[in-house]
């Protein structure tokens, strides 16, 4: 029986992309696009344990082979409902708080996932994010839940936009939790680092490249400086709405998101 730990890295993971087929088996550098966020969430000091959940489409097979050959703890589930896939999570490996990473996101900060678990303990938040208000790039985006209060949003939530975005209920209904934000100093949310389109890919190629001779753990602001120093790489990019997947599954249920 796998053993409870206190806090889980759950990385939601798929080939599928009609975007960018295949972007989770992409190279950058000498590593694959997962392999960067499965490495870089377990540097995390206060992370005991990384999981991927992926679906059980075949497609994603290759995940799943790597996850096993790798010795990551891997399940699988529905392709739409991404949440269900976070319950199986927990219940095959189970943990107090749940911290949640997209499988693109090959920058993600060990340093800014232990000031969140750090931020959620200390405030006994239900759910801490670094996206309400976000202040850091997109990429770096991460969430910490408390499993018991996801597992409450598993049995409340019934559209399918609160499904397929995990923590989408948590977030148009922040009444009903304490919730916690970590914010920086200044505001990086213009920049964007994450792996959806081609162009995201020529970035993150870019990025990687510069820190080819350096330490593989950069950080955060190491990244940071980098584009101080080449400011022009920001406009590659720069066109597309954080919140355009979400917008887009509010809209197919002929409604807004509550921020909007």
């Amino acid at each position: 029986m796998n053993s409870r730990v206190k806090n889980q890295v759950v990385i939601q993971a798929r080939m599928g992309s009609t975007r960018l087929p295949g972007k989770t088996a992409l190279k950058l550098g000498r590593r694959t696009v997962l392999e960067h966020v499965v490495r870089r969430s377990g540097a995390a000091m206060l992370v005991n344990r990384v999981v991927v959940a992926t679906t059980e489409l075949a497609g994603d097979d290759e995940l799943a082979t790597w996850c096993d050959e790798h010795g990551i703890p891997c399940v699988r589930g529905s392709s739409e409902d991404v949440l269900s896939r976070y319950l199986l999570a927990a219940e095959k490996f189970p943990c107090e708080n749940i911290i949640r990473i997209t499988a693109d996101c090959p920058l993600i900060d060990p340093g800014i996932i232990d000031a969140l678990l750090s931020l959620h303990a200390g405030s006994g938040a239900d759910y801490t994010s670094n996206v309400i208000p976000p202040t850091f790039p997109v990429g770096f985006d991460a969430e910490v839940i408390k499993t018991s209060v996801l597992q409450n949003v598993g049995r409340l939530a019934e559209l399918v936009s609160h499904r397929e975005h995990v923590t989408l209920f948590i977030r148009e209904n922040l009444d009903r939790f304490k919730t916690a934000n970590l914010s920086y100093g200044q505001s990086y949310e213009h920049i964007r680092l994450t792996l959806d389109r081609d162009n995201d890919y020529q970035l993150l190629k870019k990025v990687f490249a510069h820190f080819e001779n350096g330490p593989e753990l950069f950080s955060f602001y190491q990244i940071m400086e980098f584009f101080e120093q080449n400011p022009d790489l920001i406009a590659i990019n720069s066109d597309v709405d954080r919140f355009e997947g979400m917008k887009k599954s509010a809209a197919s249920e002929n409604r807004r998101l509550k921020w909007q």
